[in-house]
């Protein structure tokens, strides 16, 4: 495969994001120091960036993946939503991506000649070449769900490496979204339990209870509702 394009930049590697792809989000509420720190770590950088958005499930990890999205798509050229659960999954997510690419770019010398109903390890291939042509450089993939990851210590046969998925050239924005504090591939944050007022915050949207705050609090995972006693 030709991974180089002479007298080209970034900009002709442009795809259109594809909001089908990407988890239907709930309504995100805080969380504006992670994200400030996302954008730090990711942003403007010559070399590949990497993060790993690592905590207990339900913490808002895909949340925040997608609300980074939301606010600074317009700074990459192309992004790419991968469902990491599986092998499976993460190949059918390549195939995906291999079809964003070719709808905006038909005549791609890399993807055009691959049968995205053939052998799904080389589309992923493909996918992965195309990334790592030069200049094409301002792409952004989320990894997500990669729960189960392969490890030293794993002797679960159905466990992922997330290695064989990433593009080789030094370049690019990878998100991995985690529960395991095992995985490394970039720079760790923790993302942890939200503070009690930003969790009735929340609450108090998803519910479209406005006067929640002065009903109901919350207590770990429990919910009390305060109810007045009747004479």
């Amino acid at each position: 495969m030709e991974l180089t394009r002479i007298g080209t930049d970034f900009e002709q590697f442009t795809v259109r994001l594809d909001l089908s792809t990407i988890p239907e989000a709930a309504q995100f509420v805080a969380r504006e120091k992670e994200l400030a720190e996302m954008y730090k770590l990711l942003y403007g950088r010559s070399t590949r960036s990497a993060i790993v958005l690592h905590g207990l499930g339900g913490m808002g990890k895909t949340q925040l993946a997608i609300e980074y999205i939301r606010r600074h798509k317009e700074k990459y050229t192309a992004i790419f939503w991968l469902n990491a659960n599986d092998d499976d999954s993460l190949k059918r997510s390549f195939r995906d991506a291999a079809q964003q690419i070719l709808n905006d770019l038909p005549s791609d010398n890399i993807l055009s000649s691959v049968n995205l109903e053939g052998e799904l390890d080389q589309v992923a291939d493909a996918v992965k070449a195309w990334l790592s042509l030069l200049k094409n450089t301002r792409w952004l993939v989320v990894y997500d769900n990669y729960d189960n990851p392969r490890t030293a210590s794993s002797s679960d046969p159905s466990a992922v490496d997330v290695r064989l998925y990433i593009p080789g050239a030094d370049q690019g924005s990878i998100i991995i979204t985690t529960r395991s504090s095992q995985v490394t591939h970039g720079q760790r944050l923790h993302i942890q339990k939200l503070p009690h007022a930003q969790s009735l915050e929340i609450l108090s949207n998803t519910s479209g209870r406005k006067d929640i705050e002065n009903g109901m609090f919350l207590r770990g995972l429990y919910i009390f509702v305060r109810i007045p006693l009747t004479r």
